[in-house]
């Protein structure tokens, strides 16, 4: 089974009940074990770094420092949302101690340093851009192409003696163009042998 097809079945298993859960051999259970032990780590605490959640995997499940890798690679996989979680952590982290410093500000009467971080949290959740309108995705229809070898649509003008050209060029290069059969040799099984041997 390829490993995208085998993350496939962990995805759809991810939250199930584990003792009703068929068709899983007692690995893969375990598997589905580190990777819901790894999620659920990450939920608590966004901010936690894979090295310690290699480490919390390693001596909770006793697996190898690159299963614990794999273990943690295959979870984002499976499940691609706990990558933004770092970010919106950070984020919201960001958003509370400007938050605080407008407070802190207020309180001590502070009107530039208010000023500076009511601007900064704005600038931060992009405040002081435009909101982008959305695009009526449905709406959009594709231009239809039609295939067509006349350099008019182009833009291109036809050139008033092509046909003449055409058959000036035809006379010039009548003769002169002239494909030549090239000899071959045809490779014997022991010569082919050894050409494999080189590739």
């Amino acid at each position: 089974m390829s490993r995208k097809a085998n993350l496939d079945k962990f995805h759809d298993l991810m939250f199930s009940d584990i003792h009703e859960i068929v068709g899983l051999t007692e690995i893969e259970k375990h598997q589905l074990l580190r990777y819901r032990f790894a999620f659920t780590l990450l939920l608590e605490t966004p901010s936690l770094e894979d090295t310690k959640l290699r480490d919390m995997l390693m001596s909770e499940y006793g697996i190898s420092q690159s299963q614990a890798y794999r273990d943690i690679s295959n979870m984002k996989i499976i499940l691609p949302n706990i990558r933004n979680a770092g970010k919106e952590w950070i984020r919201y982290v960001v958003n509370e101690e400007l938050k605080k410093a407008i407070a802190d500000a207020t309180t001590n009467g502070k009107l530039k340093e208010r000023i500076l971080a009511i601007s900064a949290l704005a600038k931060y959740n992009k405040l002081d851009q435009d909101e982008a309108e959305e695009l009526p995705w449905d709406e959009l229809i594709p231009t239809p192409i039609e295939p067509t070898n006349d350099p008019s649509v182009l833009g291109i003008t036809k050139l008033e003696n092509e046909d003449e050209l055409i058959q000036k060029l035809l006379a010039k290069y009548k003769g002169e163009i002239e494909i030549e059969d090239i000899p071959f040799e045809d490779i014997s099984d022991d010569n082919r042998e050894q050409e494999d041997i080189f590739q």
